[in-house]
């Protein structure tokens, strides 16, 4: 087998992932939500740079106090932003690999029906 044609059912895989990257209006839900996480995430460093400049300014224990809350309120932020981040990007992923499993799958399948057929 060193001819490099691809088989018709690689070519029908091909065809099945690029049909999963297709962009335009609504109809990718994964891109939104990476954007949406990215702009939690700055706005989470945002919020912790503020906390620490309001409270290394600040006398009182009590303004320091309220500016740990906010600190905590940005962590919270941005673990839910990274959260967001990682389904996102690993929704993509695993929709790519269970159709390359799909298809695999029904490669052998056929292989084992065409064995079974010649005896």
């Amino acid at each position: 087998m060193s001819d490099d044609t691809p088989s018709p059912r690689l070519n029908e895989f091909q065809r099945e992932v690029d049909e999963l990257r297709i962009t335009g209006g609504r109809a990718n839900p994964e891109r939104l939500a990476v954007t949406v996480s990215i702009v939690l995430f700055l706005a989470a460093v945002v919020i912790e740079i503020i906390a620490f400049l309001q409270s290394s300014n600040a006398d009182d224990l009590r303004d320091q106090t309220d500016m740990v809350i906010l600190a905590l309120l940005g962590v919270v932020v941005a673990m839910g932003a990274v959260a967001m981040f990682l389904r996102a990007s690993l929704t993509r992923w695993f929709r790519y690999w269970l159709v390359r499993l799909i298809y695999e799958n029904r490669a052998s399948t056929d292989r084992t029906v065409e064995a079974l057929n010649e005896d």
